[in-house]
């Protein structure tokens, strides 16, 4: 089992900020965006990539203070699960992307250090075992960041492939 958490956590990594087998990372998908990209609201569901880059912030956040490794303090209301930026300057921009991928070290740091023995055990924010949190975590990354390619947006059209 410890292998294959291993390579897990690899893809995790891959999917967030990586070589990932399913396109470009989330990190690689967010840096294509300017400030107002990403704050547009206009797409299919009406969150904008910068809500969704939060949200994936604070679910890194959670998982890794609920394993005991410390981390910033959340800038934003806990409510709701997807918060609007509170400035949607560039700079606010990059310094969002910047706290998402602090909260990824942090939470990556955390997950590799947890033994297999706990997946069994709740999470205490969640109220499910980490064995689950982790399948959910494995493909978190990789369909935020397809959400966020499907938007339409123009910084990241791109030509179909031949």
């Amino acid at each position: 089992m410890a292998d294959f958490l291993t390579y897990a956590l690899d893809d995790m990594d891959a999917e967030f900020n990586g070589k990932p087998w399913n396109g470009l990372s989330l990190m690689a998908t967010l840096d294509r965006l300017t400030a107002a990209e990403a704050s547009g609201t206009k797409t299919w569901e009406g969150y904008s990539a910068w809500e969704i880059t939060l949200h994936c912030a604070k679910c890194k956040r959670i998982i890794a203070a609920d394993l005991g490794v410390p981390v910033p303090a959340w800038p934003y209301s806990e409510e709701p699960w997807l918060p609007s930026p509170l400035d949607s300057s560039e700079s606010a921009w990059v310094n969002d992307r910047a706290m998402l991928a602090e909260y990824h070290a942090a939470s990556m740091k955390a997950l590799r250090n947890l033994p297999a023995s706990r997946l069994d055990e709740e999470m205490p924010t969640w109220k499910a075992p980490w064995g689950k949190v982790l399948a959910w975590l494995a493909t978190h990354d990789a369909f935020h960041g397809a959400m966020i390619r499907s938007m339409g947006l123009p910084s990241l059209k791109a030509k179909k492939h031949e």
